[in-house]
């Protein structure tokens, strides 16, 4: 029997692999994205996009009968400052998840980050780890955290600021080299869409909490 996925982000690094990966795979009968505008490339007809401005409203956007849902939704500080990044980073994804999962979604994918931790005293460490805390919470029956480290690729928009700018130009240079460990195993965002939706689908795997690490991540993009 073929699933229905929900991809949140789907504009972005990641959320744009998932939605690929997600349309491409046999296993998904329908793969729903919701965005506040329309998706940048043509899709397939498998994909129904959800276009709603405002992001207050999503939680009631997910629709039923949703047995994934894959989120790369993020932002910025750039974008509205730490406060506006939280309320979407942290709190719209987690009422997100929470509709999919009062709708009967039992697997969730979420992007992390490296160092992610909720006691972390670097905002944005602990931002993550805030997510990944709650999402746990919410009891799904597999839950599957993807922690990349520096994240490589082509940007839709570019709001990342200097120091994001350089240190991907350093990813880039130690990319799969053999000091990669040394600046955190860069990774591109369409591997951990990849890796993602391959653990999504893997019933063989027991654990009900999965958290992938970049090194990790890498490898199992290979497979």
């Amino acid at each position: 029997m073929s699933l229905n996925a929900l991809v949140l982000g789907a504009t972005g690094l990641c959320g744009s692999g998932f939605l690929k990966y997600a349309e491409q795979s046999t296993s998904f009968g329908k793969v729903f994205t919701i965005t506040r505008r329309e998706l940048p490339n043509p899709v397939s007809n498998k994909v129904d996009p959800i276009v709603e401005k405002n992001t207050l409203e999503w939680p009631k956007a997910v629709p039923e009968g949703i047995r994934v849902i894959f989120s790369g939704l993020a932002t910025t500080r750039a974008v509205g400052g730490f406060e506006n990044q939280y309320k979407i980073d942290h709190d719209l994804n987690i009422e997100l998840a929470k509709a999919a999962k009062e709708k009967g979604c039992s697997t969730c994918v979420i992007v992390s980050s490296g160092g992610a931790n909720d006691n972390s005293r670097i905002p944005y460490l602990k931002l993550k780890g805030d997510i990944e805390r709650d999402i746990i919470a919410l009891g799904f029956e597999k839950t599957i955290i993807l922690r990349p480290g520096i994240l490589l690729g082509d940007r839709e928009n570019n709001h990342k600021g200097f120091g994001n700018s350089l240190a991907v130009r350093i990813g880039n240079l130690f990319y799969r080299s053999r000091f990669q460990g040394l600046i955190g195993h860069p990774v591109y965002g369409d591997e951990v869409a990849k890796v993602g939706v391959k653990l999504a689908l893997d019933d063989t795997k027991l654990e009900k909490v999965q958290i992938i690490e970049s090194a990790e991540i890498l490898r199992l993009a290979e497979d």
